[in-house]
């Protein structure tokens, strides 16, 4: 990161002049120092006059003409913010394409250049030593300037007392001088941004613009984001940069029944802490919003200071002091809360939902012992191996271990039926199903007068496609680590794949609908166990390979379950209609949950899972060997990355190498154009057969290319009827805005001709007359 650039008039002692020391004391407690942050607000007499003050943060640039400058009171100790009103002008030039795009999407423009007439802004780096430069004036800041800070305050704060953006209050909590810079900016053309520096998250440099907290949850959301120019360490993690492990859990979980049927949970989490770098002492963890914190402890029996505010995500540990780099500690959390709620005889537990303490300051990559002590009439299943169980007092109690470290850990329970299925050549599997669960909603909606669709077999057709699409994925990509399965159904209409455990919506369970969607379904996420919890993204950015693959991988085994190609390019087909619906509100698949918007409210869905699963059938094509039509390099692509990057982190960049290594030529352009990029191309294309010598023929073809860049280019595979059932097939290079293309010599004159045969690019094909 850049250091802060100032040119200014008059160099005398000014309104900083005591700012020397390089941070302030931690807070002692959570509460104090949010209050002050809660109270920022201008400070009488502290105002300075401001002539061409330059603040270059990365790739943004705040200008700060003339004007005055006027501090905010103090927190912590220090100087953390001040209010500039006048003239002057704000530059930010993201250095990435698709940032660049993110931009043009929200400012008509790749760069943003726009004059300025106010700036709030808040600090934890090195700017009050520089603002000593700056000469005092007599004066007091303008009656309006407080609610300006005020309403900036508010616009970072939760829903309740105490809550607040983690990156802004972190900072000042642990009285850091870290670079963290934020900066309000009320732009002359269009509404304010706002620009931050960030330095707990991966990418660093972010531009927000403001939204209607209604539709969207938050005041601000981001327009785009990137790593600083000059990378730090710790520099990858999903969010936050790792500053913080958490190699290991030791948990201890009581679900108890309740008058009404339903389940108090309670537990505590003994967790393993070192230290990458130095950080605190004041730590951030998430946890479930409905949990309370009853205390928490460090070895050794010492109280540690914790703070959650009500229905938030964010909780805060106070260490014994600042960890130096490589320090361990452990702490123990207790805690309780509504997180299991119940429906028929299927509980609500969000698999997704953060029910142990989750590090917020670096990758989430651990090991679990867990015991659970639970109703002895509630079979229950964990992530794991079960190393041990016992029963007393109508009580279970089961002890599960993981034997690798994994993201992510789960449990369910209810009243399940455990139909345990062994097939050959395939991994044991126990699946877990609630049959009186599906005879009460049978039972309730028939006093609706309503019917529902029921299979008879259910727990044996969701068996079945469990364990043959493991054995399929297991043939193309090799062994996954796990070889025992629980496949539990839950009361959603998702599925979520942990390492040795799948849960499977009641819907799947209830029909297998003819369109292909359950078979589909089930396989996803049996396929992550390869891709998610086997090779797990790096990043947002690389989400598709996770979900992109997972969603290709269940159209492949539903090609080969169904033995035919009708489903597989059904779905494509479906994908291909979302991706141009969306095409103008939702951006590439490089920005991952970012395309979540009011506006796409699919956008995640629709970019990541099925555009990404495209950009896997058109690698699939591109490899396929047209002579015999067999797929082997594809195969091997897929099975090379997976036990290349098993068990460990990997980026798209990653995925682009190992598929460079088996196309044997640069794939850059491809996922620069299909990964990074949103163009959808449509071609016009044109053919006419040429006589050549000895009865043979040679096709030429005009093609006109729009939509997409001047210098966008695809490979399209072409099919030639030469009658009596033969077939030519070859592959046309396609760039620019037309491209004329002759083939090579067929042994018949072709009678039709498909462009863009078996879907080999994502487009829009329109034949013409030559």
């Amino acid at each position: 990161m850049r250091n802060l650039l100032l040119s200014v008039a008059l160099v005398i002692p000014g309104i900083c002049a005591a700012q020397t020391v390089p941070g302030a004391a931690a807070a002692s407690g959570y509460m104090d120092r949010y209050r002050e942050l809660q109270s920022l607000a201008p400070v009488s007499g502290k105002v300075a006059d401001v002539n061409h003050l330059v603040l270059t943060r990365d790739v943004g640039q705040l200008t700060l003409e003339h004007g005055q400058l006027y501090l905010l009171s103090a927190v912590g100790g220090r100087t953390v913010g001040a209010v500039f009103r006048g003239s002057g002008s704000f530059a930010f030039a993201p250095p990435i394409p698709a940032e660049q795009a993110e931009l043009q999407r929200f400012a008509g423009n790749p760069t943003l250049s726009d004059s300025l007439t106010e700036v709030i802004l808040l600090f934890a780096d090195s700017t009050p030593r520089q603002l000593q430069a700056l000469a005092g004036i007599r004066g007091d800041p303008p009656p309006d300037l407080a609610g300006h800070v005020r309403d900036l305050v508010e616009s970072l704060r939760g829903d309740n007392e105490g809550a607040y953006d983690d990156g802004t209050i972190g900072t000042l909590l642990n009285g850091d001088t870290t670079g963290f810079f934020l900066a309000r900016i009320e732009r002359t053309h269009g509404a304010a941004v706002l620009f931050e520096i960030d330095p707990t998250a991966s990418e660093a440099v972010q531009l927000y613009r403001p939204v209607n907290k209604a539709r969207w949850g938050g005041n601000w959301a981001v327009v785009t984001e990137f790593p600083p120019q000059l990378q730090g360490p710790g520099s990858g993690a999903w969010w936050y940069r790792k500053r913080l492990t958490v190699p290991s859990y030791r948990m201890d979980v009581r679900l108890t029944p309740t008058g009404s049927a339903d389940l108090d949970f309670a537990a505590s989490a003994t967790v393993a802490i070192k230290a990458e770098e130095s950080l605190g002492p004041w730590l951030l963890f998430a946890l479930h919003p409905k949990l309370l914190v009853d205390s928490a402890r460090w070895v050794g029996g010492d109280a540690a200071a914790v703070f959650k505010a009500k229905d938030d995500g964010d909780l805060w540990v106070r260490a014994p002091h600042r960890l130096a780099t490589g320090d361990s500690l452990s702490l123990t959390i207790y805690y309780h809360g509504n997180l299991i709620d119940r429906f028929l005889n299927w509980f609500f537990i969000d698999p997704t939902a953060a029910w142990y303490p989750i590090n917020g300051q670096g990758v989430n990559f651990a090991t679990f012992d867990l015991t659970f002590h639970s109703p002895n009439w509630y079979p229950l299943a964990s992530v794991g191996e079960r190393v041990d169980s016992s029963e007393t007092s109508k009580v279970m109690t089961t002890h599960w271990v993981t034997r690798r470290p994994t993201a992510d850990a789960t449990f369910n329970l209810g009243l399940f039926e455990n139909y345990h299925v062994q097939q050959p050549d395939a991994p044991p599997l126990d699946v877990l199903i609630s049959e009186d669960a599906h005879r009460e909603l049978r039972r309730q909606l028939a006093l609706r007068g309503t019917t529902i669709p029921e299979q008879t077999h259910m727990k044996e057709t969701v068996a079945s496609d469990v364990s043959n699409s493991l054995k399929l994925f297991t043939k193309l990509f090799g062994e996954c680590a796990s070889n025992h399965f629980f496949v539990t159904e839950i009361p959603y209409g998702e599925g979520v794949s942990f390492p040795g455990m799948i849960d499977l919506s009641w819907a799947t369970f209830q029909e297998t609908s003819l369109d292909g969607f359950d078979e589909f379904f089930r396989a996803h996420e049996v396929a992550h166990q390869w891709w998610g919890n086997g090779v797990q993204p790096v990043s947002y950015r690389d989400a598709w390979l996770s979900e992109g693959m997972a969603s290709f991988s269940a159209l492949w085994y539903l090609q080969a379950e169904r033995k035919h190609n009708v489903e597989y390019f059904k779905f494509l087909d479906q994908y291909k209609n979302d991706i141009h619906d969306d095409h103008d509100d939702a951006g590439p698949i490089w920005i991952g949950y970012r395309n979540s918007t009011p506006a796409a409210r699919r956008g995640y869905d629709i970019m990541i899972y099925e555009k990404g699963a495209w950009v896997l059938h058109m690698l699939r094509i591109m490899m396929l060997d047209l002579s015999t039509m067999k797929e082997d390099r594809f195969t091997e692509t897929l099975r090379d990355f997976y036990q290349s990057y098993r068990g460990a982190p990997a980026t798209t960049d990653d995925f682009r190498r190992v598929v460079e290594r088996h196309m044997g030529v640069p794939m850059d352009w491809f996922f620069d154009e299909w990964v990074k990029g949103t163009a959808i191309p449509t071609y016009h294309v044109a053919w006419s057969p040429q006589p050549a010598a000895n009865g043979r023929f040679a096709v030429r073809l005009r093609i006109t290319q729009e939509h997409v860049p001047a210098d966008f280019q695809m490979t399209v595979l072409v099919s030639a009827d030469l009658g009596d059932g033969r077939f030519a097939h070859f592959r046309v290079p396609v760039r620019g805005g037309q491209s004329d293309y002759t083939s090579p010599l067929l042994p018949a004159e072709p009678r039709e001709l498909k462009f863009n045969d078996l879907s080999s690019a994502l487009a829009d094909v329109k034949m013409e007359r030559w």
